[in-house]
């Protein structure tokens, strides 16, 4: 055993790590749940937006009643005076016939109105019901969403604690400084927070370069514990 494998185990450690962060922050659901946040707005603007029209409707029906009832007390005064024995010309009571047929007609026009608007009113109270199913059914979503990522995050949080508790004993075993060395490389973007590899046949397993025979030479030189990097990428190498 080289005296450094303890790096590659801490390594292939802190590498395990940065994975069960990635599927951490990854979780599936955590998409999903943005989509059924999204799915909730939008169905909140249109309740809004049919709550309006529904208001709009209920403003014109009031209206329309509103003609309705006027236009039927105007009947009735018409009928009650020709009804009522006082008017006894022909003509005149020929007038007020016309004056009724008139006046029913137009009560019976707002009254299909009223009629229409009633309808279209019923029609946004049943959007309404059904779009607020829908609003329950993804706040329900949400929560089960919601829960299933709590489980993930507990079940990984408990295998990266595991993995914290592990690199005690490869860190033990490695100098200070080379300790520091590796955890600053781990943090250069393009070594994707791989920062220590193998050195075989003068090929470095990170960037997969042959190192120049010079470099080969002078790094084969050095002691074992020596820290020695590749002088491509820069990575710690481990013979």
């Amino acid at each position: 055993m080289a005296l450094l494998d303890p790096l590659l185990a801490l390594q292939d450690l802190d590498l395990q790590t940065d994975r069960l962060r990635a599927q951490r922050e990854g979780l599936p659901e955590r998409e999903a749940l943005k989509a059924c946040a999204a799915e909730i707005v939008a169905n909140d603007r249109l309740q809004a937006s049919t709550r309006e029209k529904r208001d709009g409707f209920a403003r014109k029906e009031r209206e329309v009643a509103g003609e309705v009832s006027g236009v039927a007390a105007s009947a009735q005064d018409v009928e009650a005076r020709l009804y009522s024995g006082e008017v006894t010309a022909a003509k005149e009571l020929e007038s007020l016939q016309m004056e009724l047929r008139l006046t029913r007609s137009k009560q019976e026009n707002f009254e299909e109105r009223e009629l229409e608007i009633m309808e279209e009113i019923e029609a946004q109270d049943g959007e309404l019901e059904r779009l607020a199913a829908l609003h329950a059914g993804a706040e329900k979503r949400g929560e089960d969403l919601r829960a299933a990522i709590r489980a993930g995050e507990q079940r990984i949080d408990a295998a990266l604690k595991a993995l914290s508790d592990q690199r005690a004993e490869p860190i033990s075993s490695l100098a200070e400084t080379l300790v520091e060395t590796y955890e600053a490389l781990r943090e250069k973007p393009k070594l994707a927070g791989k920062a220590a590899v193998s050195l075989r046949d003068g090929l470095c397993q990170g960037c997969r370069v042959s190192l120049p025979r010079v470099d080969l030479s002078r790094m084969l030189a050095e002691p074992e514990n020596a820290l020695i990097q590749c002088s491509h990428c820069t990575r710690l190498l481990v013979r």
